[in-house]
């Protein structure tokens, strides 16, 4: 898992993140400021979806979850969630690899790490970094507003 400001996406040095993980700021960082919620065709088998949804407690939040043929570059447009973390390493898979949707869904465990994903924030999830989003991190904020790119394996060079 990788995280930070979008702003300092160059300074950290994550262009080792491959030309499509560029792309795909790129594409972010000209979005309208008002970007209409839906599904996008980016190049090269990469897309990318706008949500809005409402967060809630931790005991209601979704189950975790990994991919195995995208890289989720996860943006936050406006909003706040809390995105937990753990390695995929260290969960049971509560069902089976549904292809179509490129997801494997786990139960509980122990939580690696959390990230309060404000506006501006972005986190990147690998195939070996099971996420879940949703939970709320402050009464303010009851829903969040937030785009993930789909970025192939393929494409990701640190994989």
């Amino acid at each position: 898992m990788i995280c930070g400001q979008l702003s300092d996406f160059e300074e950290l040095g994550l262009e080792v993140c491959g030309p499509a993980t560029k792309r795909a700021v790129a594409w972010i960082r000209a979005l309208p400021a008002e970007p209409r919620e839906g599904s996008f065709d980016l190049t090269d088998g990469m897309h990318a979806l706008i949500l809005r949804y409402p967060t809630t407690t931790v005991e209601a939040a979704g189950r975790f979850e990994t991919h195995r043929r995208f890289v989720d570059l996860q943006y936050t447009l406006s909003g706040c969630e809390v995105l937990e973390w753990i390695p995929r390493a260290s969960l049971v898979a509560d069902g089976e690899y549904d292809q179509g949707k490129d997801l494997i869904l786990y139960g509980t465990g122990p939580v690696a790490g959390r990230i309060v994903a404000a506006p501006g924030c972005f986190s990147i999830f690998t195939p070996l970094d099971a996420h879940r989003g949703g939970v709320r991190s402050d009464a303010r904020f009851p829903e969040v507003l937030k785009l993930v790119v789909k970025i192939p394996v393929r494409d990701f060079p640190p994989l």
